[in-house]
């Protein structure tokens, strides 16, 4: 038993690259799902699932949380039920459905329960992962994404079994962390039910409609979902003004969490739109490659930066300005992500020390906040589009969609997604400039 434990301890490097994989490696099997079935609605659903818990499970548990040690295995067990029920996809696509919701919860819950087990490891037992070199995860990643890869390919039971078995790996090398003792002294708050259902039914359909419409390549429900959008949202904001109740962060301190939420989704949602129909299929792999890659190795660039402040912030526009361009795209896709990972870093390191919260629901507050701001790049970003189209007359957003959906290269749509990229990159450039503005008036994360 004690050698089983010490062959866990040696693997502490496979846990970041699962975690982080899991918001990735589903989607490609689920994307494979689809497509092998002639794109038919019933089988996009379990990807649509998938997206949509991802993005809400937060709402959800704020208002009955655990603590994040169980909440980390709890999601592992949704991941593993669900890889569980991707085994039986044959007998019938329900099981789809059921494997698509469990590892959207799973992926939902594991990342950010995970980042606070292991800030309170360090924390409270000088837990140092000595097994868990970047260069170790990077070696896991490609070896386990290769793997993963050519499985989808030749068999999907074989890809959930795959999955399965490495998240029951997970659950051996988590139990060898050792035990904690948190000191509370700051109650958890009373969060409002009717917000926390609002929010989460909000955020649920808006991701269904959207990812739905963009998969199936049409625009049916955008026009309506942004009305409706826009009018839940100045109610929000009322709401959210006139409420009595002390908020835990600030605004500034929300809007920043809320700013990063939007950048990732903006390199995985934008840009893989954007690429794939500038250069065909194998953009989408070049680009999630790109954003795995940055997470390795983003901690060992930020260790190397003194001022990371001024790097973030001088990095995102740098960024920006290699967004712009079609020959080096890629290179500011990669910018990005390596800007916005040290970025996450950053808030994550603010956000567990601001005692606003119970040490143990920080960080989960904070991306649930990121969450929102996914589900509101989204929104913005079919917006731009919509209206973009709408002016050119170039093409519609339904031919967009379509030649997203089905990978094909249009030219014709190329000049269309320029202008709604320089309309993205100047919102987020002019965001940037007005949070660091912000943050010189007032001072964020301090109590």
């Amino acid at each position: 038993m004690e050698d089983l434990k010490k062959k866990f301890e040696s693997l502490q490097f496979i846990p970041f690259i699962l975690v982080n994989g899991m918001n990735l490696f589903p989607i490609f099997i689920l994307v494979h799902i689809f497509l092998q079935n002639n794109r038919e609605f019933r089988y996009l659903l379990p990807l649509l699932f998938f997206y949509c818990f991802k993005s809400t499970i937060l709402f959800l548990i704020r208002l009955k949380t655990l603590p994040m040690q169980r909440l980390l295995f709890v999601a592992v067990g949704l991941g593993i039920l669900g890889c569980g029920f991707g085994l039986l996809l044959n007998q019938s696509i329900v099981f789809g459905w059921i494997a698509g919701s469990l590892l959207g919860m799973c992926s939902g819950l594991m990342f950010p329960s995970y980042m606070t087990v292991m800030f309170h490891e360090r924390t409270l037992n000088d837990f140092n992962n000595k097994g868990s070199s970047q260069l170790y995860s990077l070696g896991f990643a490609i070896v386990f994404s290769a793997i993963l890869f050519k499985l989808i390919d030749v068999s999907i039971v074989g890809t959930f079994l795959f999955l399965g078995l490495n998240l029951l790996l997970l659950v051996g090398i988590f139990s060898t962390y050792p035990t904690y003792i948190i000191d509370e002294t700051i109650p958890y708050p009373n969060y409002s039910t009717i917000e926390t259902f609002v929010l989460f039914f909000v955020g649920f359909f808006s991701v269904f409609i959207i990812k739905g419409d963009k998969k199936l390549g049409v625009s049916h429900f955008l026009l309506a979902l942004m009305i409706v959008m826009v009018v839940l949202l100045v109610i929000y904001f009322i709401y959210y003004k006139k409420i009595t109740r002390q908020r835990q962060f600030k605004p500034l301190e929300s809007a920043m969490m809320i700013y990063k939420g939007m950048l990732t989704n903006f390199i995985l949602v934008f840009c893989t739109l954007y690429q794939m129909i500038n250069h065909g299929k194998s953009s989408l792999m070049i680009i999630y490659s790109l954003y795995l890659t940055s997470i390795i190795i983003s901690p060992m660039i930020g260790k190397k930066i003194k001022n990371k402040e001024k790097a973030i912030f001088y990095g995102l526009i740098v960024s920006f300005l290699l967004l712009m361009t079609h020959g080096v795209f890629y290179v500011g896709v990669f910018t990005l992500s390596i800007m916005t990972s040290i970025y996450n870093q950053q808030l994550n390191q603010a956000v567990y020390h601001y005692p606003v919260l119970p040490r143990d629901f920080r960080l989960i507050a904070k991306y649930r906040l990121g969450n929102i701001g996914s589900i509101l790049h989204q929104l913005i970003m079919m917006g731009v589009l919509f209206i973009v189209t709408n002016c050119s007359h170039k093409v519609s957003l339904d031919n967009i969609l379509h030649s997203y959906t089905f990978k094909k290269i249009d030219v014709q749509a190329i000049s269309v997604l320029d202008t709604s990229k320089y309309v993205l990159l100047g919102l987020f450039l002019l965001a940037l400039i007005l949070l660091k503005q912000g943050k010189k008036k007032e001072a964020v994360f301090l109590k």
